[in-house]
């Protein structure tokens, strides 16, 4: 073989590799964090108070999975309005939203093992709060 079938065959294996990269490329789904990200962008000064207060709070949140549920407790609900949110950042299709409770167990069942981030928003006293946990579901 001579050095100009070798250039070749390394220039086809290239082309190869270049068009694979790309089919490869075009069929991955990508997953938007927000779908209004422009207006949560802007709005993101309010969100750091949010997360200020959170932080200032000196309430109990926990997140514990015990057995086949996960279990969260959130001191102090009944007195505030809001929300928390199971956002699975591989996949959107699983995120999910419940409202705040004293205390919640959810079946280990409805949660697809690997990564998620539980988000706890609520408003009290006039004052909004935000508090995130990570965890990682294990079966």
């Amino acid at each position: 073989m001579n050095w100009g079938n070798k250039i070749t065959l390394v220039f086809i294996g290239f082309v190869i590799l270049i068009v694979s990269m790309v089919i490869f490329s075009t069929q991955q789904e990508f997953d938007i964090v927000e779908e209004n990200y422009y207006e949560e962008e802007i709005a993101y000064q309010g969100k750091i108070e949010e997360i200020q207060n959170g932080n200032d709070w000196n309430g109990v949140v926990s997140v514990k999975q015990e057995g086949n549920n996960l279990a969260l407790k959130f001191e102090g609900a009944e007195k505030v309005n809001g929300k928390i949110q199971f956002y699975r950042p591989a996949d959107a299709d699983l995120d999910f939203f419940v409202p705040i409770s004293e205390e919640l167990n959810i079946p280990i069942e409805k949660f697809k093992a690997g990564s998620w981030k539980i988000s706890f928003n609520w408003e009290m006293d006039g004052k909004r709060y935000f508090k995130e946990e990570q965890i990682f579901i294990q079966r």
